[in-house]
């Protein structure tokens, strides 16, 4: 069938209006996570309208409505996010505008613009998420698409719309090598084109920089993914990981925080001794803070990142992407004593102690001999008496330490490790809060562990003569009969005795674990060999092929080269495409061959009955032959008649259908005579 082209002035098909708004809805619906209520109510009444005018065509809005529709939505835009400038806020006013558009197609080049703009949405949708899931749905989306742009053009066999998807699947798979080439070759910047950074009207979750009744404990029902670990070699044990964030010093008697004159000063933390050390890399989801995690204790420094005194991984930028670093730590150590400034700080006691608190210090002390004896008859107290750990604690008045320790004793990690660090401080044993995660659930199908934002815990650190900074968890000393995991399915910061995990649940919920992994190591992958694909992974490659010499020049003279081979490649297969088998046309073939090999070739612009015309008229003993081929050819060919019943004496006739030359049948009648 010919191609037809359709004018860009001809009015769209209600079906391809359809289309083009189920497209765009498809493509809008992962963006409605990331932006306000308000952006995504106003966005999806316009679909309404659009959806609704396909039955009734009088809902959509004349030029009036329409002008106030667009200036409510630049305006709801700009109320929402104070301003037009930013990444939601700029993304909010391009959707508002493109979704406004289906309220005039009139035309199908007005189609066309819509499709080419929801290309521009897919890229923008990448600046919020690249996980791979979404890049397959975007695929599918953009496939949809360029299927309904074939469509728009037509030229295409019946039937119509799947001959349109053929060549959209097509075109996308003629794409894969251009972009697989793209991906490897092109030159990297060390540091992105531009820099969005973290909207600031987007909430993040994860550790903060105090720590006050509840502040932990909220991040239990956080279902999102802190850190991934992988440990070169076998990990440690299970309460071994201890991943260390913020030191908070100052404290009021119920709100803890790093303290402004000690975050800041004095050298980098250092150890006296190391042992037992591990190498292990991490992935950290963006946080926009500034702190990196590591195990007890780090003892080297990534790239980017310097150790606090407080043994702490601080980054120099704000985490706002994802982040993947190397890291030693030593399970093993021994930590130098703090300068005088930490070391008063860690002996700062609140204005609330009350006089049971020190009887109970005083008592302690008087029966132990050494400050590490007496820290362990604070465990002994939070494990003997009737302490609970619980996720639902009741609500502390105005001296939260004294009635957690003598009154509700119900808690959860935060308690536990404010109330000791002022017991211990109290006891003229200098003590300090480490915020952080506790575990991390292991991976076996990709080989590492999760760290969730649930695992979010905190603990203490002594100081002890002889040893330096000795980390004390006075959360697990609780008694496991007395955890109360009823409030939540996952359990914090109470170490490996009073965690619960899915592996006691039945078959279905182990099911659903496997594949939640499973999900996981994919995502891995994808951040490992896609995202994380820098400009150190380009020039190892160069090396491998022994172009390492000429770096990034190389890179631009490689990906040239595979460019230019590759359309070549596809320029030639689309030369060289087949055309499909037509049986009755391969035996008029037949026919024509025999003919010419005796000198009768016919001519490209001649039709069947004008060679065989002058086929006979120069070879008349041929006629019969020729004849009977047309007679059953031509009606097959151009009439109505079914070539199928024809194709059986078509091939009969040429079976025993062998001419001789002119010149060969004047030899023959020779010699006969």
């Amino acid at each position: 069938m010919p191609k037809r082209t359709i004018p860009s002035n001809e009015r769209p098909e209600r079906a391809q209006i359809l289309r083009i708004t189920l497209i765009l809805i498809a493509a809008y619906l992962p963006l409605g996570g990331y932006l306000a209520v308000q952006i995504s109510a106003f966005v999806g009444l316009l679909f309404a309208i659009r959806l609704a005018s396909l039955r009734w065509p009088a809902v959509l809005p004349g030029t009036l409505p329409l002008a106030a529709l667009t200036l409510i939505g630049v305006a709801n835009a700009a109320v929402t996010y104070q301003g037009w400038s930013g990444q939601n806020a700029g993304t909010a006013l391009f959707v508002s505008m493109l979704v406004l558009k289906l309220m005039e197609l009139r035309r199908k080049s007005d189609i066309r613009l819509v499709a080419t703009l929801i290309g521009f949405l897919v890229v923008v949708e990448f600046l919020f998420d690249q996980s791979p899931w979404l890049v397959l749905y975007l695929g599918a989306v953009v496939v949809w698409g360029i299927a309904l742009l074939v469509d728009l053009n037509g030229g295409l066999e019946e039937p119509r719309r799947r001959g349109a998807v053929k060549v959209a699947v097509t075109l996308a798979l003629q794409a894969l090598p251009l972009t697989l080439i793209l991906f490897l070759l092109f030159p990297r910047l060390s540091a992105p084109l531009w820099n969005l950074g973290v909207d600031p009207s987007k909430a993040t979750t994860g550790i903060s920089d105090s720590l006050e009744p509840g502040a932990i404990s909220e991040l239990v029902l956080d279902g999102e993914l802190a850190f991934r670990a992988r440990f070169e070699g076998a990990p440690p044990a299970a309460d071994q990981l201890y991943w260390r964030g913020p030191v908070l010093w100052e404290t009021d008697g119920r709100r803890w925080s790093r303290g402004e004159g000690i975050a800041n000063s004095g050298t980098a933390g250092t150890l006296l001794e190391a042992g037992r050390s591990i190498d292990y890399e991490v992935t950290l989801e963006p946080t926009d803070q500034r702190w990196l995690f590591a195990l007890d204790m780090p003892n080297s420094v990534p790239d980017g990142a310097f150790i606090s005194s407080d043994h702490q991984l601080i980054a120099r930028q704000a985490v706002s992407a994802v982040k993947r670093y190397r890291v030693t730590s030593a399970l093993d150590y021994r930590t130098a004593a703090p300068d005088p400034a930490r070391l008063a700080a860690g002996l700062q006691v609140p204005e609330d102690v009350t006089p049971r608190m020190r009887r109970l210090v005083d008592e302690w002390r008087n029966r132990s001999e050494t400050d590490w004896a007496l820290v362990q008859s604070g465990l002994q107290f939070f494990n003997r008496e009737s302490f609970h750990y619980t996720l639902m604690p009741p609500s502390l008045g105005a001296n939260p330490t004294d009635e957690f320790l003598f009154e509700t004793r119900r808690g959860f990690c935060e308690h536990y490790a404010s109330s000791f660090a002022v017991l211990m401080r109290m006891a003229e044993i200098p003590s300090r809060i480490v915020l952080g995660y506790l575990g991390g659930e292991l991976n076996r199908v990709g080989g590492y562990h999760m760290v969730w934002q649930s695992d979010a815990h905190a603990w203490v650190e002594v100081l002890i003569d002889g040893r330096g900074w000795v980390r004390v968890d006075p959360t697990a000393a609780v008694d496991p009969s007395r955890v109360d995991n009823s409030g939540a399915s996952r359990m914090l910061g109470a170490g490996p005795s009073v965690r619960f995990t899915l592996e006691q649940a039945d078959a279905i919920a182990r099911f659903v674990r496997n594949l939640r992994l499973f999900a996981d190591s994919l995502d891995a992958a994808w951040q490992d060999w896609i995202l994380g694909f820098s400009v150190e992974n380009q020039l190892a490659l160069l090396e491998r092929l022994r172009l390492g010499e000429l770096r990034e020049y190389g890179l631009v003279a490689l990906m040239l080269a595979a460019l230019g081979l590759t359309l070549g490649v596809l320029v030639l297969a689309s030369i060289r495409e087949r055309k499909p088998f037509d049986p009755l046309q391969a035996e008029y073939a037949r026919f024509c061959g025999h003919l010419a090999k005796i000198g009768l070739a016919r001519v490209p612009n001649e039709g069947p009955m004008s060679y065989a015309r002058r086929v006979v008229a120069q070879r008349p003993d041929l006629a019969p032959t020729i004849e009977r081929f047309m007679d059953l050819y031509i009606p097959a060919r151009y009439g109505p008649d079914d070539p199928r019943d024809v194709l059986m004496a078509l091939s009969d006739l040429l079976r025993d259908f062998r001419p001789r030359s002119a010149s060969r049948m004047r030899d023959l009648l020779r010699r006969s005579r």
